[in-house]
């Protein structure tokens, strides 16, 4: 896609959401029931149109409803699973692959991660496609296990196969069926008889969903400034032990994560979380028990960076959030959650990092260059700037990743090396391609890890890698999962 603007995508790929065959249980009643809502999910409505705030009092023993379970992928959110909820703890050894007959709905034709003016994905007439458990086993709630193994619970968890190629472009929309074939059994003796009822996850106000790492996160919050009349919506990412008792006294790291213009003008705060996984990557459980940090990122109205190097006043305001999270003075957690209201938010000023792609590449690089005292280091993917504009970038640390068929991030960073250089830089810039094959599956990286690591041993403050045959849009769906690039980002503390 070497044509493609960083303001102006075309929009590709409505095959990849209308392919495939069209087997299934098709759109049938739903019928769900309240209680353990996920991201952006909406209260349930039973058979009876009873809805409102849930958790509603569950009317029969048996099924009560279903949860979609998700993730957020370089290829955006994928369906990995479906939770499904009883009244009580059901005994795992009374399911089978085949207990259920489950389906997801594809997304809305001409749906593609990432891309402006793109369709809703849910607002899909088609006939959901029929998906094989490769997984089942119970858990306390509606949440995949990496171990794939049964604790008690009266979640039933059907989960799907998982791709290991994550930057493969999602079809699904978040909208699931199921139909219970076959009887299970509750850990007190009693049995739930099949049944022909097939339920879907979807009422009147949204789809029950949850998703593995964004749940977490707090949206829509705004940064504001009454003398200019300014505000910029942002959505902040707390670790765990912030949240526990005596978090306030810690200082944490702070990642800014900028995403890309495909999410301005219309995109939504949780679009910036769920169409690529270059914010909700750093929020993933296990990389948070790896590296705790705050991870911020924001929500602009407008594009904010366009290919003319012009850019609008939310860059300045991006750089005022930071700032304001440096002063330690935040307080404004979820007032109705006792983990975090009213506690005041440490920032720890010598490790402050930025990262993003397109767009968000190019708005973090101009941060770097204007305020150059306060970024420990940056991580740009596929981003560019004008070479004078990035001089105080030659006394930064920076790790940028391009792929040799981007015709515009590759070739303005190489015009950048000796401007760096004769400003004093060390950078290593390696002739030789790296490899994509080698990011997938991510659990198999090591000899992509020594690669990498091979480069940055050389000490240089800026270091510029380039991977073959990768295009634009194809360097936000794989570089975010390159463990070395993240390992680095977080090693580098500010002198």
């Amino acid at each position: 896609m070497a044509d493609v603007s960083r303001r102006n995508f075309v929009t590709v790929g409505a095959v990849l959401a209308s392919a495939a065959s069209t087997i299934g249980l098709g759109m049938q009643q739903a019928h769900a029931a309240g209680g353990g809502h996920g991201f952006m999910a909406a209260s349930s409505a039973g058979p009876d149109g009873d809805d409102g705030p849930g958790p509603h009092k569950k009317k029969t023993p048996g099924l009560q409803g279903i949860c979609a379970l998700c993730e957020v992928t370089g290829g955006g959110e994928k369906v990995y699973g479906i939770a499904v909820e009883y009244d009580v703890a059901i005994d795992p050894a009374s399911l089978t692959p085949d207990t259920y007959a489950t389906a997801v709905f594809p997304a809305a034709t001409g749906f593609f991660p990432g891309m402006p003016d793109e369709p809703d994905k849910n607002h899909t007439t088609a006939t959901a496609r029929s998906r094989a458990v490769a997984a089942i086993y119970t858990n306390a709630g509606p949440a995949l296990r990496p171990d794939g193994k049964s604790v008690p619970g009266r979640y039933v968890i059907a989960e799907f196969h998982h791709d290991p190629d994550l930057s493969l472009p999602t079809t699904d929309s978040d909208r699931v069926s199921l139909k219970q074939n076959r009887a299970v059994r509750t850990t007190a003796g009693a049995v739930y008889a099949a049944s022909t009822t097939v339920w879907t996850n979807a009422d009147r106000r949204g789809n029950r969903v949850a998703i593995r790492g964004v749940d977490a996160w707090e949206q829509n919050h705004w940064w504001w400034d009454d003398t200019r009349s300014t505000w910029l919506e942002y959505s902040i990412y707390l670790p765990k032990s912030f949240l526990a008792e005596g978090g306030e006294n810690r200082a944490y790291p702070l990642i800014l994560a900028v995403t890309h213009s495909g999410t301005s003008p219309d995109g939504t705060c949780a679009q910036t979380l769920t169409e690529q996984c270059i914010a909700s990557i750093w929020s993933l459980p296990e990389v948070q028990d790896r590296r705790e940090c705050v991870v911020i990122t924001p929500r602009y109205e407008r594009t904010t960076m366009n290919d003319y190097w012009e850019h609008t006043s939310d860059v300045e305001n991006t750089y005022r959030l930071v700032e304001s999270l440096l002063g330690n003075t935040w307080n404004f957690g979820n007032p109705n959650l006792a983990d975090r209201c009213d506690k005041v938010l440490k920032i720890d000023p010598k490790r402050v990092y930025c990262t993003g792609w397109s767009m968000g590449a190019m708005t973090s690089l101009w941060l770097m260059a204007r305020h150059p005292q306060t970024f420990a280091a940056g991580l740009i993917i596929a981003g560019q700037q004008r070479p004078s504009d990035l001089l105080p970038l030659a006394s930064q640390k920076v790790l940028i990743i391009t792929g040799s068929k981007d015709d515009k991030a590759t070739p303005w960073n190489e015009k950048c090396v000796p401007v760096w250089e004769k400003a004093g830089a060390k950078v290593v810039r390696p002739k030789q391609y790296l490899d994509p094959t080698m990011i997938f599956p991510v659990e198999s990286q090591q000899k992509l890890t020594d690669q990498i690591n091979g480069y940055l041993s050389a000490n240089a403050n800026i270091t510029f890698l380039t991977f073959e045959s990768v295009d634009h849009m194809g360097s936000a769906r794989k570089f975010f999962h390159i463990n070395a690039a993240r390992d680095w980002l977080l090693d580098q503390v500010k002198a």
